[in-house]
């Protein structure tokens, strides 16, 4: 599927204009999940295709680079748009209008939901596909509970003056962190960045390209995902059901757990989070349906 693919952009060849303009929005949308609570860019990945030849590249690089070198460049492109060019827009939407913001982003990931779970099961459901979903549904769903009431316990400490700075040794775990939030698809970060206290002063840093917060930050991510992409890299090659299976209850888990329920004030309240939760998923579907005509196409 996607490998084919790859192997067309490859030898030095760029990939035509209409792939590039919508690798690069993926890449976009990669990177503001990468940086939005409880949304994985992980799981992004998997659900736009992208998650396997990421998973090379990582574990292959001058290898992949070679051969696939104009496939990657217009994802990173548009990644870095994402992380970069709309950090500061997403801080300013999330203070002013969280709630309707956090339902566009769940109908977002919702509607990429029937994608992931056709993933999952391309090589077939086995009895340890169901066991490794459901075990890992009710592990997963108790733990970002908990995340939570310690990130409100954080927000609390923070209204009553007790942050403290933050040191270089801080922005190094973050960057351990975003790592693993896309080597583990279906894991969010920021959940742990919030019980930190950072998620706002790290947006503010990516925003303004503030060196004492990027370049450890980077140092921790690529020490991450260069350590752990060989396994991840055999499990897919070797456990690909249950493997993918785990990445689905992850994914299910962090959706239930950032509902934002009981934050409607008014009927008007109920309409608007309805309007973009169903954007959210009408905007998922029209990606995954544009994805699989360019895949029928060849034109990625």
């Amino acid at each position: 599927m996607e490998e084919k693919n790859i192997q067309k952009t490859a030898g030095g060849n760029k990939a035509p204009r209409g792939g590039w303009l919508f690798a690069m929005l993926k890449g976009a949308l990669i990177g503001t999940g990468a940086i939005l609570p409880g949304i994985s860019g992980g799981v992004l990945c998997v659900v736009f295709g992208i998650y396997r030849p990421i998973m090379e590249l990582l574990a292959h690089p001058i290898r992949e680079l070679k051969k696939n070198f104009w496939f990657f460049v217009p994802i990173v492109i548009g990644f870095a748009v994402g992380v970069l060019g709309i950090s500061k827009l997403l801080k300013w939407v999330l203070e002013r209008a969280e709630t309707p913001a956090m339902w566009a982003f769940i109908g977002l990931i919702v509607g990429t939901f029937p994608s992931l779970w056709k993933e999952a099961g391309k090589e077939a459901r086995t009895k340890g596909s169901w066991v490794a979903l459901i075990a890992t549904f009710a592990i997963m769903l108790p733990f970002l509970f908990f995340m939570e009431s310690m990130q409100n316990g954080q927000a609390a400490q923070t209204a009553a003056g007790t942050a403290t700075t933050y040191s270089v040794w801080i922005w190094l775990v973050c960057g351990v962190f975003w790592g693993l939030g896309f080597i583990a698809p279906g894991l969010s970060p920021s959940s742990i960045f919030f019980v930190l206290g950072v998620m706002g002063p790290m947006m503010d840093g990516i925003s303004s390209l503030s060196l004492p917060v990027l370049l450890p930050m980077g140092f921790g991510l690529i020490v991450c995902v260069l350590s752990l992409s060989r396994g991840i890299g055999w499990l897919l090659n070797n456990k690909n059901s249950i493997t993918m299976h785990v990445v689905t209850g992850m994914a299910f888990a962090s959706t239930v757990a950032i509902l934002p329920f009981g934050n409607a004030k008014s009927w008007l309240d109920v309409v608007v989070y309805e309007l973009c939760f169903f954007g959210g998923c009408a905007v998922a579907l029209w990606m995954d349906r544009m994805n699989n005509k360019l895949e029928a196409a060849g034109e990625k």
